[in-house]
């Protein structure tokens, strides 16, 4: 099966949602939270109602580290459509999650950023997870309610929230 055409779509995507968070990160944040409401409903329920096995191929059919292999194969393939299940509800839960804002908002980005990184090594189609991952830390980034010692350069005056070796505390 030929993925370089919807990789090639799904990069510059991940991109657009890229370019989104960093030029407009409220926008982004919504935006990418209905998107993950939408992939949920519109794929994995999809998958699961017309062929749960699909799930079974995604992780078995080109996987980039061989234990995800594994456990499509070992484990997934017991109950594909209730994984697809799981799978959904994590994709639901964190689009609300990042739509709500405040403290969920940022859970909502960790929970995708943790859930994109999963992901990734599924095969090279999914490699360009880790620029829509990218997206998502610049938005948590870039949060004023996260401490300015995790903050780092995204935000603060120079030299706020960074530890200076060699020089006196004093």
């Amino acid at each position: 099966m030929d993925t370089v055409p919807e990789t090639i779509v799904w990069t510059a995507f991940c991109l657009f949602a890229l370019g989104l968070a960093l030029w407009r990160p409220d926008a982004g944040r919504l935006a990418l939270g209905i998107f993950f409401i939408g992939m949920a409903i519109g794929v994995n329920v999809v998958f699961v109602l017309a062929a749960p096995d699909a799930f079974v191929d995604l992780g078995t059919s080109a996987p980039l580290l061989s234990p995800w292999g594994w456990v499509f194969e070992h484990v997934v393939a017991k109950a594909p459509a209730v994984f697809g299940l799981l799978v959904a509800s994590y994709e639901v839960t964190i689009g609300l999650m990042m739509m709500k804002g405040r403290q969920w908002g940022s859970l909502g980005l960790i929970g995708g950023i943790i859930f994109l990184l999963v992901v990734a090594p599924l095969g090279p189609w999914a490699v360009p997870n880790l620029i829509m991952a990218a997206a998502l830390g610049a938005m948590l980034l870039r949060d004023p309610r996260l401490p300015t010692s995790l903050r780092g350069v995204s935000s603060g005056p120079p030299g706020a929230g960074r530890i200076h070796l060699g020089e006196d505390c004093a």
